[in-house]
């Protein structure tokens, strides 16, 4: 199994396609820091009040973390699943499932070590791009500074708190990269893994939406959904702390309107266990022709 998982490494580790999305990450991160933050800060500060305003919070560490783990949470499941469809379908392209299993290789290996290999590029992509990011906010924070005292008026984040932060983050991205794996396995297409998760997050932002203006018994169908429970760590990363600008195409979701956090974390979890089940059950019924 470990030969198998270096393996899988190396193959990963020679693609184009994981620099080009981690570059686009750390875009992302420079634009959300110096762009949200220092260019707006400098435009805004003639009107900061006691409390300040979005754009000084968007740069300033240790405030920084916050929308930088926002946007995370928001285009990180577009980028992974991208990746995670194309390393998996890739595989049934190139022949490469048929001889490994020819060689011995059982399926369950094969598809753990392809689960697991891409569990692990992912998550050192992602967090590559929120140190750069968290690096982008200590320089700028001295470079626009202004004696307005608003430091020390909204609580900071702790060092101790960005564990935790940076966790529920996680979770909340998991099962996007799960649907692509899924979808990848089940189409043995990169497109179909990837466009199918940019499809149904622009399904469920409409649907959750719909469903909560309707209420009612309709408000509970927000429950069938990922990002109504990956919506609810977000809440609990931003509860107490100040508004900041932010590259995600969404407003952050006030707590309030949001599930409880531990039956949020219990649903994203079943979301993962679901997508893994029905990929590894697919895999291992699966006929494998000559075109794969």
């Amino acid at each position: 199994m470990l030969k198998l998982l270096a393996a899988e490494w190396m193959k990963s580790r020679t693609r184009w396609l994981p620099y080009v999305l981690l570059l686009f990450l750390i875009i992302g991160a420079a634009i959300q820091i110096w762009l949200f933050g220092g260019v707006a800060y400098v435009d805004e500060r003639g009107s900061i009040d006691e409390y300040g305003v979005p754009s000084a919070f968007t740069f300033r560490w240790p405030y920084a973390i916050l929308p930088l783990l926002d946007a995370g949470q928001y285009w990180g499941p577009v980028f992974i699943a991208f990746f995670v469809a194309s390393a998996v379908a890739t595989d049934f392209g190139w022949g490469s499932v048929r001889l490994s299993i020819a060689r011995g290789v059982t399926r369950t290996q094969f598809l753990a070590a392809k689960l697991l290999t891409t569990a692990l590029i992912s998550a050192v992509g992602m967090l590559f791009a929120l140190a750069v990011g968290i690096m982008f906010s200590l320089i700028a924070t001295p470079l626009f500074e202004d004696p307005v005292k608003y430091v020390g008026v909204n609580p900071e984040p702790s060092v101790s708190e960005m564990p935790l932060m940076v966790a529920r983050a996680t979770l909340a991205i998991v099962p996007y990269g799960m649907l692509a794996f899924m979808l990848a396995v089940l189409s043995r297409s990169t497109a179909m893994g990837a466009t199918g998760v940019l499809a149904y997050k622009l399904i469920e932002s409409t649907a959750v939406s719909g469903f909560g203006e309707l209420g009612g018994n309709w408000e509970r169908l927000q429950n069938l959904f990922i990002e109504h429970h990956a919506s609810a760590l977000l809440a609990v990363n931003k509860a107490g702390y100040p508004d900041y600008n932010t590259i995600a195409f969404r407003a952050v979701p006030d707590p309030a309107d949001t599930p409880d956090p531990w039956l949020a974390v219990l649903m994203l979890v079943a979301f993962c266990i679901v997508f893994g089940a029905a990929s590894f059950a697919s895999f291992a019924r699966r006929d494998l022709n000559s075109r794969e």
